[in-house]
């Protein structure tokens, strides 16, 4: 919540700030003389446009359209954002025009002169805005922010999460699809739990085949809670859309999770494709808990290391799976499952054989 209302006043000081340079040129090329009435009513219009925009871009973007949007392959996806946000920014410029003028006269006459240069301005800001939020999502929001702070320009230390999740049966499904069936189920899998990971503050790292590995930072005990809220969404959306799939694809794909927490070492690596990169054993031991899952045919498996630093939602529980030395570890490492208000283990679905 803090971290959208912070980005939602970001968006209105920007906004002010576009709309008081737009008011001085605006001023200047229609020979207004409004002095300084120019850029305030400038910086209101580009409030009110920033809100209204921000309000409209967030309602397409949580409905079946947004959904159906970021389907679309991408030059498609970025042209038709670029017409929808041209669109609400003009719809938005229009209107505040209207309420701050309150004068058909005055209002007809901008309508006749200033029509034009409004829809440039929306269209080039509509472009401009898109190429933007393309780059930040190809490169990762925050991983954008933190290259332009050089937060890991020098390597450094931090405590995070880590959640490997993969495909159950992924090469039994391949089989049965074939490679470019499997990868668009496998795609429309991962946007499909997108909105779920966004909403409870998790940072997606990489995508590999049929893995996906995604981080929250520890907060603490009662910080680290919407990661498992997150994986309970996650399950509730598989769920919700297993006939969905078994539609169009005939099978219903379910994930395996490990979970581990502890230090990483972060730092900026590569030039000619700069990446975050994070290394240490927290992340091998995810690994060795995804795997864990595959041998006791759970859909989640985290260690009680992990498990003591994060607050139990209501409803979910965990329950003991085995006492083992992982490789590459000299000490036994107890392995937990998470269970549901009924005591049972948490699946993402219930188990279902791929049809030959």
């Amino acid at each position: 919540m803090r971290r959208t209302f912070g980005s939602f006043v970001f968006v209105l000081v920007a906004g002010a700030i576009i709309g008081a340079l737009y008011g001085l040129m605006m001023n200047e090329i229609l020979d207004r003389n409004w002095g300084l009435k120019a850029p305030i009513r400038g910086a209101v219009r580009g409030m009110v446009v920033a809100s209204v925009a921000v309000v409209l871009e967030v309602w397409i973007s949580n409905s079946a359209i947004g959904r159906w949007q970021r389907s679309l392959k991408f030059r498609r996806g970025v042209a038709l954002r670029v017409i929808i946000t041209c669109l609400i920014i003009y719809v938005a410029l229009a209107s505040s025009h209207l309420v701050l003028i309150g004068d058909r006269e005055i209002y007809l006459q901008w309508f006749q002169n200033g029509f034009a240069p409004d829809f440039l301005f929306a269209l080039g800001a509509g472009v401009v805005i898109q190429v933007m939020l393309q780059a930040r999502r190809l490169i990762g929001g925050r991983t954008l922010t933190y290259f332009l702070l050089g937060r890991y320009a020098r390597p450094t230390e931090e405590r995070r999460i880590f959640v490997l999740a993969d495909l159950k049966d992924s090469t039994a499904i391949t089989e049965k699809l074939g490679d470019q069936k499997a990868l668009e189920l496998i795609t429309g899998v991962f946007l499909d739990i997108d909105a779920a990971i966004k909403r409870n503050r998790g940072v997606i790292h990489n995508y590999v085949g049929d893995e996906i590995i995604m981080s929250w930072r520890d907060r603490g005990p009662d910080g680290n809670m919407p990661l498992l809220q997150c994986i309970d969404e996650i399950f509730q959306t598989l769920s919700v859309r297993q006939a969905h799939y078994l539609k169009k694809y005939g099978v219903a794909p379910t994930l395996r999770l490990g979970i581990a927490g502890g230090p990483v070492a972060v730092g900026e690596c590569g030039w000619e494709k700069r990446q975050v990169v994070y290394i240490g054993d927290t992340i091998n031991k995810a690994k060795r808990m995804q795997e864990a899952c595959k041998r006791h045919d759970l859909s989640v498996i985290l260690d009680a290391e992990t498990a003591r630093g994060i607050t139990m939602p209501m409803g979910i529980g965990i329950a003991a799976v085995e006492e083992a030395t992982l490789r590459g570890r000299a000490e036994a490492t107890k392995m937990l499952t998470l269970t549901g208000p009924d005591g049972n283990a948490l699946e993402a679905l219930p188990s279902l054989p791929v049809p030959a």
